[in-house]
């Protein structure tokens, strides 16, 4: 059940950046559908969480230097968000390193919980932005904003 939960919250906000958020929403999205490959590629390695989960660890790694990159390149604030969560996922790694006497349904679920915080501030940051781009560009304008259809 969380599982098609996730997979519907997933679609929903990459639908709307992708639909809304010009140019760096669709790289967002590519990351993080990329990223998303790989994580479940990752989890099907290791089902026990018993240890630090290593392959995952990696993806959640490499994901927080693309989303880091991404967000330098970028001139909005919300890929800085999507880097402070991608970077509390990656901390959840470092600490069963530091303490290994964790519950590994903790683990798993920390390990995981920073997608929806994720993928809503990437929603809210698009919806933001294009509030915003609506505000400054007149609504009569033809050359920036087509009338909508009749």
């Amino acid at each position: 059940m969380i599982s098609i939960i996730f997979w519907l919250l997933a679609s929903l906000s990459c639908g709307f950046v992708w639909l809304h958020g010009q140019a760096e929403g669709r790289k967002a999205v590519g990351l993080f559908v990329i990223a998303t490959l790989l994580t479940w590629a990752a989890q099907t390695m290791d089902t026990q969480w018993r240890q630090t989960h290593w392959p995952l660890f990696t993806v959640d790694a490499a994901y927080l230097v693309a989303a880091y990159v991404f967000a330098l390149r970028s001139d909005r604030y919300w890929p800085l968000w999507i880097t402070a969560f991608q970077l509390l996922t990656v901390a959840t790694h470092f600490a069963t390193i530091i303490a290994p006497d964790y519950l590994p349904k903790i683990y798993s679920a920390v390990a995981t919980f920073w997608v929806v915080p994720l993928l809503l501030s990437m929603v809210a940051g698009v919806y933001l932005d294009h509030r915003e781009f609506r505000r400054l560009v007149p609504r009569n304008d033809p050359v920036l904003l087509p009338d909508p259809p009749a």
